[in-house]
């Protein structure tokens, strides 16, 4: 197994998932089941990838190096999933890009005076 390469498969893991949790949340609450999926299953062959680079096996012995993958791949779809949450309480209108996150961080800095 190469670490190097086993840290940034969790890190790049974690983070591709946010937007994609994002979606997800989006999807659910929309009803639309296939973009439901897709936001759940397109990061699956990235995930692939970094398990590859860091190589890991399907033996028993790398089981729990791809659990730590899969942990991180869930985290990251919920942070994504509580991002959209938190945009939603704050009367932003998400719709699926998260990057209404930073232009509704700036409105409501600018409300505060």
């Amino acid at each position: 197994m190469n670490t190097e390469w086993f840290i940034i498969g969790l890190i790049v893991t974690f983070l591709v998932n946010i937007p994609f949790g994002f979606w997800r949340a989006h999807a659910k609450r929309t009803g639309n089941k296939l973009e439901w999926i897709l936001a759940v299953h397109l990061p699956v062959p990235l995930v692939v990838l970094m398990r590859y680079l860091a190589g890991l096996s399907w033996n028993a012995s790398g089981v729990p190096f791809i659990l730590a993958f899969i942990l991180a791949y869930f985290l990251g779809q919920r942070v994504g999933g509580k991002l959209y949450a938190r945009a939603r309480e704050r009367g932003l209108n998400p719709g699926r890009s998260i990057s209404v996150l930073w232009k509704g961080a700036k409105k409501i800095e600018g409300e505060i005076t």
